[in-house]
């Protein structure tokens, strides 16, 4: 027989944008639990930027000081990975974990996430956070002055956005377009302001032995480099919770959402990269926050019916 325990709120994802949720609703005394599996992100990062107080720190070192003061205002964390949510005929949320059991609450969060779907270049992947970067804004002033490539890519409009954005940060770029056709006012552009440009394919790059990048293209040619960006393609880590039917941007796989993360089903929010894929750290945690304040309003109108027809309440005891 499966244990199922029952919640107020649950919380799929221990990034930003979960633990920021985890953190609100467990003050106003709500028995939440939050699921992570442990696998964010930007875990090969060693630092992070652009979070008020925040520069420099370690992304890691991020999560744990949130794990800490969820549980220090009574939150519960679990360490697993969520299989699948599903939503039975008494209007709560059942979330079956891999491990074999369940949880149960009427809201949950959803802030799982997103995958980057790195180019198929050997190399891009191990030097992945290192020499390897994708976010202009998040590394773009460490590596100021810097002999920076751009490795053009599938995410065709990002990859021409970062050729022109990184050369505020240093006057040697160049782009790879590894193919991608520019029009005529694209390269015009470009050209105007001393952007270096590369027909033909990348077929591998590699840390050279004193620690630069070195990027083989055009056949038997390479080229040395201080880094590169790239532009991955974006997935949603949405497998879980597919069969609840939620409403999808468009025909894009970003779940819609209101200011607060609310979805079309109703006790379901959502936060961070899930509806928003160019979320930052810092933006995630601040749409974790909204929708566990908007998520705590509904459990008090849960609490206020149930008082009113005499059932218990969930109410916060010191």
């Amino acid at each position: 027989m499966t244990h199922t325990t029952e919640w107020d709120a649950i919380v799929l994802g221990g990034g930003a944008a979960g633990l920021s949720a985890g953190v609100v609703l467990a003050r106003t005394g709500a028995r939440v639990v939050l699921v992570e599996d442990r696998t964010p992100r930007n875990a090969p990062a060693a630092h992070m930027h652009g979070f008020l107080s925040r520069d420099g720190m370690s992304p890691a070192a991020l999560l744990q000081t949130g794990r800490e003061e969820m549980a220090g205002f009574g939150g519960k964390l679990l360490a697993a990975r969520a299989t699948s949510v599903t939503q039975p005929a008494d209007g709560k949320f059942v979330v079956a974990l891999e491990e074999g059991s369940e949880l149960s609450a009427p809201a949950i969060l959803l802030a799982t996430g997103l995958r980057d779907e790195l180019p198929g270049i050997p190399g891009v992947s191990e030097l992945w956070g290192g020499l390897v970067h994708h976010c202009p804004h998040c590394h773009g002033r460490e590596v100021a002055g810097q002999r920076i490539a751009v490795i053009g890519g599938a995410n065709r409009p990002m990859s021409v956005h970062q050729a022109g954005l990184m050369r505020r940060y240093s006057d040697a770029i160049t782009f790879y377009l590894n193919g991608i056709e520019l029009a005529d006012h694209e390269r015009a552009q470009l050209d105007a302001i001393g952007v270096a440009i590369v027909d033909g394919q990348v077929s591998a790059v590699a840390r050279t032995d004193a620690g630069a990048l070195a990027i083989a293209h055009g056949g038997s040619d390479s080229s040395e480099h201080d880094c590169a960006f790239v532009a991955p393609l974006f997935s949603p880590r949405s497998e879980a919770f597919e069969g609840l039917g939620l409403a999808r941007v468009g025909e894009s796989p970003w779940i819609e959402a209101g200011p607060t993360g609310r979805t079309s089903v109703g006790g379901v929010w959502v936060a961070g990269n899930l509806a928003n894929p160019r979320a930052q750290v810092i933006t995630a945690a601040g749409e974790g926050s909204a929708a566990a304040i908007d998520m705590a309003g509904y459990l008090l109108e849960h609490d206020l019916g149930r008082a009113v027809n005499g059932e218990p309440a969930s109410w916060y005891v010191r």
